[in-house]
């Protein structure tokens, strides 16, 4: 069996598992998507020899110079965009509903910085999820689609795990659409879930007003 038919049948059996979990549990606990991603990288990890080998091969010539730098660069210049979108939006809803202090509350809530140190190894996981294993298999798969087109796909996935929330799956489709075309130019993940904290962070925040490191907190009390 070639590589291009064995990656069909892998993503052909994921597909179906996680269109029927997600079918029948629309709505979970973080906790259990968690435990669910935990086991997926366990699995990821103990192929990945093979799929750096077969899936990915070397990192190309051209960017081995400097890779990181040039992919932070590439990856906070979007996402700094994308953040000042999230505050002038949250900075309108706050000042609506309560005037200025309303709006230094929300901006500068003191949890910020826990939200994005809790999230960032969660936003790591997913990033190697989806890029790492998801995205490197698509590209096994068709291999003749550009690599906008194989970065729009691996989004449409990528927000599809969030149907249960429209627009945070809408933002969930343009950020994995973005950090799939960096992740197929520089081969890095860190910076990508840097990235994914940040904007997943200052979306709750800033835009919905919730307590997203509360809600961590609260979760590694009663897990620890």
């Amino acid at each position: 069996m070639s590589l291009r038919q064995r990656v069909a049948r892998e993503l052909l059996i994921l597909a179906a598992l996680s269109t029927a979990f997600i079918m029948l549990f629309p709505r979970r606990p973080i906790g259990v998507d968690m435990g669910l991603g935990l086991f997926a990288l366990a699995l990821v990890l103990l192929t990945a020899k093979h799929t750096r080998a077969a899936i990915w091969g070397p990192v190309p010539g051209d960017i081995k110079g400097a890779r990181w730098q040039r992919c932070v660069a590439s990856t906070m210049v979007p996402t700094a965009l994308a953040m000042s979108l999230f505050l002038l939006i949250g900075g309108i809803i706050a000042y609506q509903a309560a005037g200025w202090s309303a709006v230094g509350y929300r901006i500068l809530n003191p949890r910020i910085l826990t939200a994005v140190t809790l999230y960032f190894p969660w936003a790591l996981l997913q990033q190697t999820l989806f890029q790492f294993y998801l995205l490197g298999r698509m590209r096994a798969l068709w291999p003749s689609l550009s690599p906008l087109s194989q970065s729009a796909l691996n989004g449409v996935a990528f927000g599809l795990v969030h149907a249960a929330e429209p627009w945070i799956a809408v933002m969930a489709w343009m950020g994995g659409t973005v950090w799939s075309a960096l992740y197929l130019r520089y081969r890095l993940l860190w910076p990508l879930a840097l990235s994914h904290a940040l904007l997943g962070t200052t979306l709750y925040y800033w835009v919905y007003a919730r307590d997203l490191g509360g809600q961590w907190m609260s979760h590694l009390t009663r897990w620890l």
